[in-house]
């Protein structure tokens, strides 16, 4: 049977008969531009052994494919291009902070997998990791936390630490190398246990905040009347933007209580002031005066599926699905916004195989339904999570071979798909990872039975879950 190892699989591949022995070395590389800025052709036959591309970034994908055609292979021509534009991951370094090198690493793997973004969590309640000239107490007072407390994952002592700006500016620098834009997330007004403690003034009550220890959801979120909450908001996105050169800037908007916005006098006197019937529109207006300034610096905004709640996001901001039972993303998106996917029950990587087994995120289609415009998808994003997870080895189980499904997904055309094919290529890929320095997990561990599923579930729910501390 002719077949290839090559994951994503590539859209078109037609095998001319015969073998090849692939020599990388002998490959010559041109740019043709008739072919789109993704987009490109490899060649391999006994006289010739090419790759045409688009642009220096096709190229580099072709490169990417080549590199997976390894000793005698059938002579092909592949014709390659995305099914999506927009193929992530997320990493959180806030519960858990990564090394450069380890980040390195999986900024590796996806260039292999012809992924073209990283989304890095930098900010939440559990610490603030990016360094701000500006306002320097982000950092130094609001990345340290008295110790962690993640359901069964504890650990005594103050954790801490933050990314310095050259290590930032070294990770876009490497990412750009290899085609791949950083965006970065400081997630407001929720989530913000960590800068709150630094600067308790921009909060509703002014009282001291504790960097939280365990996960969750805290009523403390940023005061949306107070003038001073945007000064500091902007000041530390200015230090961000001088940082990251992405078009578009994260800035969260998921899980903020508004407990203390109904009884703060600074916010409802905000919303008289504006015309606001509730405090969703309030946090509709909060994100717009950001999105506003980070307009005015040429710049846009992604925020998770809680902010289009308000109806007040215009379509100029990108709206990032996890968990959206009210399907909002999908009115916004048949109303002329775009949506990034990122789907809870099938793309966190930071659940259990038990939860989330590889099929499961494999087979999911990122063209939800209700979508009514294809082209209101820009693509998919697998996030993981680090509560739970505390080394890098654990990381890279929890996230290969998933992250590698999703990679396919945001790269191969829908009917091009197959799960039984994707593992079996997988096991061939999985040499490319160990270069990397990344352990997958193994092939017993990818789709669990329907008891261990249960069992796997429950154990994961007790553990975690409902092994919750005291609140703070």
């Amino acid at each position: 049977m002719e077949r290839l190892n090559i994951i994503p699989k590539p859209n078109k591949i037609d095998f001319l008969g015969g073998e090849v022995l692939i020599e990388p070395s002998k490959a010559e590389f041109l740019i043709d531009e008739n072919l789109g800025a993704e987009e490109y052709v490899l060649t391999a036959t006994e006289n010739v052994l090419r790759i045409c591309g688009g642009s220096q970034q096709a190229l580099f994908y072709g490169k990417q494919t080549l590199r997976q055609l390894r000793g005698i292979c059938p002579c092909v021509k592949i014709e390659d291009k995305p099914a999506f534009e927009y193929r992530g991951f997320m990493l959180d370094c806030v519960r858990h902070i990564f090394s450069i090198d380890e980040v390195k690493k999986l900024i590796d793997a996806a260039a292999s997998l012809k992924m073209n973004r990283f989304h890095w969590h930098l900010t939440d309640d559990q610490g603030f990791r990016a360094w701000v000239s500006r306002r320097p107490s982000a950092a130094i007072d609001g990345s340290v936390r008295k110790s962690s407390d993640f359901g069964s994952l504890n650990e005594s002592g103050e954790y801490g630490g933050y990314y310095t700006t050259e290590q930032m500016k070294e990770i876009v620098d490497y990412c750009a190398e290899r085609f791949i834009t950083v965006i970065p997330e400081f997630d407001v007004p929720g989530h913000c246990s960590a800068i709150l403690h630094a600067y308790p003034d921009i909060g509703c009550t002014g009282n001291p905040v504790e960097v939280k220890t365990y996960q969750g959801i805290f009523e403390d979120i940023l005061c949306a009347g107070k003038d001073k909450t945007f000064e500091i908001v902007f000041d530390i996105l200015e230090d961000l933007l001088e940082i990251f050169p992405s078009e578009y800037i994260h800035i969260g908007g998921d899980e903020a209580p508004k407990a203390h916005w109904k009884t703060c006098p600074d916010c409802q006197k905000r919303m008289e002031q504006v015309g606001l019937k509730n405090e969703e529109e309030l946090q509709g207006w909060f994100t717009n005066r950001i999105v506003d300034f980070l307009k005015s610096k040429g710049r846009k905004a992604i925020v998770w599926n809680e902010s289009l709640k308000s109806g007040l996001i215009g379509n100029g901001t990108v709206a990032q699905m996890w968990m959206d039972p009210k399907k909002d993303s999908v009115k916004f998106a048949n109303n002329g916004g775009r949506i990034i996917i990122s789907d809870f029950f099938h793309y966190y990587c930071d659940y259990p195989y038990a939860m989330t087994p590889l099929d499961k995120t494999y087979n999911y289609k990122a063209i939800v339904s209700g979508i009514k415009n294809a082209e209101s998808v820009c693509g998919v994003e697998v996030p993981i999570w680090t509560e739970y997870i505390n080394n890098f080895e654990r990381l890279c189980f929890m996230f290969f071979p998933r992250f590698a499904a999703v990679a396919e997904t945001g790269w191969t055309n829908q009917q091009n798909k197959n799960a039984s094919d994707f593992r079996r290529r997988f096991k061939e890929y999985s040499s490319i990872l160990s270069q990397i320095g990344i352990k997958a997990a193994a092939p017993h561990e990818w789709n669990p039975s329907p008891v261990a599923r249960a069992v796997g579930t429950l154990d994961f729910m007790n553990k975690n879950v409902r092994n919750k501390p005291k609140k703070q």
